[in-house]
């Protein structure tokens, strides 16, 4: 077993030698990198080829993991994982006779209130829905106060902010002064929806993507790279949960 590093990262890899093999080749499969190396081709080569090739094979390994969260299946059952304000948490069912069902956050967990008379397939579709309402609930008191925030700090007033279940669209800001926002980013960390926020904040003041549009984005969130790219990286999965 071999390792090659990328930026801060270790990844494991396998060179296998084949006498049928013709040329170098690069597999990657489960998160497995796979290097098969024909007879003729020294070792020295099949790694300098590996290296060359490392921006492909890291490029490959994050579609793999996001095609494996995406279809991942959420059954909404305990122990599963759910996010929350960047961190996973796990799932906890409790069983209750009363006639009130809801979804609350306790001790680092999500708790789920249900009753215990339910088919699996009736209990998943009730747990998800309790889950959603809980999340908007988030998004409804947690995201004004961020939007009233960052307004004050670019001097950029807005007139009515909306908290909405799209699709495919993490913010949008009309031309009346209206800021729109997916619940969906309570999902994701601080850092993220801040991004999002100034972001729309910004179109305020500049309409298109212009590069003054950026350097304002810039100078109010100087990371902001990082922040759009882990949106790129991670939104479909956020938006798979309750899709």
């Amino acid at each position: 077993m071999d390792y090659l590093k990328i930026n801060d990262n270790l990844i494991k890899c396998e060179f296998h030698r084949s006498n049928r093999a013709k040329k170098l080749s690069i597999t990657i499969k489960d998160q497995r990198v796979r290097v098969t190396v024909p007879n003729h081709v020294s070792m020295e080569y099949a790694e300098s080829f590996l290296q060359s090739r490392k921006d492909w094979v890291l490029k490959s390994l994050e579609k793999q993991r996001q095609r494996a969260q995406i279809e991942r299946t959420p059954t909404f059952s305990s122990g599963e994982k759910f996010p929350y304000r960047g961190r996973n948490y796990p799932l906890v069912l409790e069983y209750t006779t009363g006639s009130e069902y809801y979804a609350t956050f306790k001790g680092s967990r999500l708790i789920a209130y249900i009753p215990n008379n339910l088919e699996a397939g009736q209990q998943s579709l009730l747990v998800k829905e309790l889950l959603k309402k809980w999340y908007v609930k988030q998004a409804e008191e947690i995201l004004p106060g961020q939007v009233e925030y960052y307004s004050k700090q670019l001097n950029l007033p807005y007139k009515k902010l909306k908290i909405k279940d799209q699709k495919s669209r993490w913010g949008s800001c009309s031309n009346k002064g209206t800021i729109n926002l997916n619940w969906r980013i309570i999902m994701a960390p601080n850092q993220v929806s801040a991004y999002v926020i100034i972001h729309e904040l910004t179109h305020l003041r500049h309409m298109d993507h212009s590069r003054d549009f950026w350097l304002t984005v810039e100078s109010f969130l100087p990371d902001y790279r990082k922040w759009k790219k882990w949106l790129t990286r991670n939104g479909n999965i956020l938006m798979s949960y309750f899709s």
